[in-house]
């Protein structure tokens, strides 16, 4: 539905506290992403004492990414049949920090290992909750602004996270590393558990649903969760192929660190204004126009001969996560009618996280045994198919009406 007669609404000031909390927390979570591949080099293992440093790294990146996918549906699911937010946020917080103290005091790889399965977990439980707190704190006329806005800050976070970390492990290591990102998870939990209130679910519009209806909904939720997962994949895809663009474009690491920065910059500049544009303009022409550019962007990736068309293409990326990611969460909050939001968004969260996960798995399986450019062809296929799903599966609902403020 398109919105014609906008009128700006103030956000809750909550909303600002609880996006600032989530900075500091993404913040030690992109120190820990740049720091455990490098501080496994410094364990064994019991059970492979041969295993090669590049497979270790692999191997805890993707225990992470998929436990954090896999938790966020039961976590989703229980807060909502509690009707709580908060519980889970500080139990989520309180695992990331003494998970992030106890790896200065682990030297056995399968150790490493276990903690970053237990921090994905409890990270995971954060996830559907925080989502769900933040569309508490909107309405439905502001809702993509808030959900841009809390989006920009967790990816400020994270992206500035392996600078941060890479300067304190060069002059004061691992330990102070991993110290620092338990006292970020500290001031996060701090800042929730003494600012911001305990969110319940709302009811946008009290209405009788069949059981068609239901279902018809749990389709267009599947159908966002899969379009979510697939741009993902074509965005992470290329961290398989770091190696290779190296060799190839003759590149420098300086310069494949910009290009992957650029996502992250052009991400975090663009999510508010997208996210307002959905407010005004209505957010399925959004996600399509976003799935629709990053097609022939995930082609080109394929193609390129110089590390400047990566790093502009990266940038054009950053713009078609921003059109997607913010639009996705908004129109998942509004299709669930303000309940059952934490379960349902859930999906989202959970298919983002399995995208980051799996992305550079298969863009590694299949560069490495088929050719360089068959992923990004797969890939390219796969969002075209996401696209035409979502333009005949998912459609707006009325949302000319508010979600209520909690207490």
């Amino acid at each position: 539905m398109v919105k014609t007669d906008h009128v700006e609404e103030r956000l809750d000031p909550k909303l600002y506290i609880l996006s600032i909390s989530k900075f500091f927390k993404d913040l030690g979570t992109g120190i820990l992403a740049f720091l455990i591949p490098l501080y496994i080099v410094q364990t064994h293992s019991i059970f492979a004492p041969e295993i090669p440093d590049i497979v270790k790294a692999g191997i805890v990146t993707t225990v992470f990414g998929l436990l954090n996918a896999f938790s966020q549906p039961f976590s989703g699911r229980l807060s909502d049949r509690l009707n709580k937010r908060k519980p889970f946020v500080i139990f989520g917080l309180a695992g990331f920090m003494v998970a992030s103290v106890l790896y200065s005091h682990v030297s056995v790889f399968e150790h490493v290992v276990l903690l970053r399965a237990i921090q994905g977990i409890t990270v995971g439980a954060t996830v559907p909750a925080i989502v769900a707190m933040v569309t508490h704190f909107s309405t439905s006329g502001n809702r993509g602004r808030a959900i841009g806005i809390y989006s920009s800050m967790r990816g400020f976070g994270y992206g500035m996270g392996a600078l941060v970390g890479g300067i304190v492990t060069t002059y004061y290591g691992f330990t102070a590393g991993f110290y620092l990102c338990a006292l970020l998870g500290l001031i996060s939990l701090l800042l929730v558990q003494f600012f911001v209130g305990e969110t319940h679910n709302g009811h946008e519009k009290q209405t009788t649903t069949t059981t068609s209806q239901n279902n018809g909904r749990s389709a267009q939720f599947y159908s966002l969760a899969f379009a979510m997962f697939i741009i993902m994949v074509g965005i992470m895809i290329i961290f398989a192929f770091l190696p290779e663009y190296e060799v190839r474009l003759q590149a420098s690491e300086l310069s494949l660190s910009i290009a992957v920065s650029a996502y992250v910059i052009s991400r975090v500049i663009l999510q508010t204004p997208m996210g307002v544009l959905s407010d005004r303009y209505g957010r399925k022409k959004l996600i399509l126009y976003g799935l629709f550019l990053n097609i022939p962007i995930v082609l080109g990736l394929g193609y390129v001969t110089r590390v400047e068309e990566l790093i502009v293409l990266r940038a054009l990326q950053g713009l078609c996560m921003a059109s997607v990611e913010t639009p996705v969460m908004a129109l998942a909050v509004d299709l669930a009618g303000g309940t059952s939001i934490s379960s349902r968004v859930s999906f989202i969260t959970s298919a983002q996280a399995a995208g980051t996960a799996f992305g550079p798995l298969i863009g590694g399986f299949l560069g490495g045994y088929v050719s360089f450019t068959m992923p990004f062809y797969v890939c390219a296929i796969m969002m075209a198919f996401s696209l035409i799903i979502v333009m005949h599966q998912v459609s707006e609902p009325d949302t000319n009406v508010s979600v209520s403020h909690p207490d």
